[in-house]
């Protein structure tokens, strides 16, 4: 791990998906590469793929380029983790390619989606399970935004508060205020991410979708259980 002196650091403009920070954007950042901004990077891409595919999403699946952009995100990761990698045969359209999202994730045939990517649906209670995930934000200053909407139990939503959380604690410069975010991860990851996740996993297994779904719900999934066993191992230490 290089420490913020000496490590090579580089602008990072901070921007979320489906969050906003109340009170206005946050400013530019200087960030060094280390094991913390690492988790940053692969939540922001893990966000990315479990989002409704756009034309950049779609042509990195048909060339099969995902899983290696997130190794390279995580390439300072304090844990060993295998990205894999899957992709879409260039027969398939971008159109077909976001209509078997919205298949298997979304709206289904009819009767819901096989797999929802919805933390909500897994739960006895969707309107408490959604509550539960809005007071996180809320307590860390943030709403869901106006100009991107999507429900607060969405996985990608998720993925983007873990972001949030990693990135406040490596711009953090007091060793009580990197704790706090931390242990912040480890509650989300425990009470909201690793609760359902699994499930999402299970459930696009059983869709008869395509390898490459199966792929980034699996990945996220590992991730989220590597990375809550890493963050929960880093505070017991």
């Amino acid at each position: 791990m290089c420490d913020v002196i000496s490590c090579e650091a580089e602008v990072f403009v901070y921007s979320l998906a489906g969050l906003q920070v109340d009170g206005g954007q946050m400013p530019e950042t200087e960030l060094p590469d280390n094991e913390i901004t690492a988790r940053t990077g692969v939540y922001q891409l893990l966000a990315r793929l479990t989002s409704v595919p756009d034309r950049d999403i779609y042509e990195g699946a048909v060339a099969g380029t995902w899983g290696k952009e997130l190794a390279d995100a995580g390439k300072l990761l304090g844990f060993a983790f295998d990205f894999g990698g899957a992709s879409v045969d260039a027969s398939v359209s971008q159109e077909d390619f976001q209509a078997e999202f919205l298949r298997v994730f979304e709206i289904g045939n009819g009767s819901g989606p096989a797999a929802s990517l919805y933390g909500g649906a897994y739960a006895g209670d969707r309107m408490q399970r959604l509550e539960e995930v809005v007071r996180f934000y809320e307590y860390f200053g943030l709403s869901t935004s106006a100009e991107d909407p999507r429900p607060a139990d969405h996985l990608a939503t998720e993925l983007e508060f873990m972001k949030y959380l990693t990135f406040k604690e490596a711009v953090s410069s007091s060793p009580r205020l990197q704790t706090s975010y931390r242990r912040a991860q480890h509650d989300f990851l425990e009470r909201q991410l690793s609760t359902w996740v699994p499930k999402l996993v299970e459930k696009t297994s059983s869709a008869g979708t395509w390898p490459y779904w199966e792929w980034v719900t699996a990945t996220a999934g590992g991730f989220v259980a590597a990375d809550a066993n890493y963050v929960a191992g880093a505070l017991a230490s």
